[in-house]
Formats: structure tokens, C-alpha cells, sequence
């Protein structure tokens, strides 16, 4: 992964479910951790993942904050059934991160 992303100057996130996400950058490798939860339903975990990605980055976040931020999204959206139900609130998340 990251030969691939230094050989491009791109950078590749892998989202890795219960283990959580690594990002492969042309400075290296970061991993973020998932939270530990005792799912209901994953269907709408990669969805979260990326919008709470997406919406991280467009704040501000650098890309190591912003994973984790979306990291701990995915992991709430997997405690409730059905994919846009399930997304969690930011003031949720910003109380499971601490």
C-alpha cells in the first residue's frame, strides 16, 4: 500500500472494519483504531466512515485527526439498524471521542 501510494503521489485509505482504518501518504503510514462496539449492523459503517472523512478534512481536520474522527462515526453507526438511521449525530461522536 505504500509503495503504491508513493509510486502514484496519492494517498490510499483502507477502512478495516473492527481493527479501524490505515491511510498510506507519501510520508508514510497512520492507523487509527475503531472503537470497540458489539455491532447490530455494519451496513452503513463505510458510508459514515467516509462522510465523516470528508467533512473533517473540509473543517480543518489534518488527516490523522479526521480519521479518527471517522473511525469512532463508523464504529456508533454500527449499534443501530439500517444505514442513514444509524448515522450518528457529531455531538455523539465529539462525546465518544472525548
Amino acid at each position: 500500500m505504500l509503495e503504491w501510494s508513493t509510486a502514484h503521489d496519492q494517498t490510499v485509505i483502507v477502512t478495516l472494519g473492527p481493527d479501524g482504518a490505515k491511510a498510506a501518504t507519501r510520508t508514510g503510514l497512520i492507523h487509527v483504531p475503531a472503537m470497540p462496539v458489539k455491532p447490530v449492523d455494519t451496513v452503513g459503517a463505510g458510508d459514515t466512515f467516509c462522510g465523516y472523512l470528508a467533512a473533517g478534512l473540509d473543517s480543518g481536520l489534518d488527516l490523522e485527526a479526521a480519521m479518527k474522527r471517522a473511525a469512532v462515526a463508523a464504529s456508533l453507526a454500527c449499534l443501530k439498524p439500517g444505514a442513514q438511521p444509524a448515522i450518528p449525530y457529531a455531538k455523539d461522536v465529539a462525546a465518544a471521542l472525548g
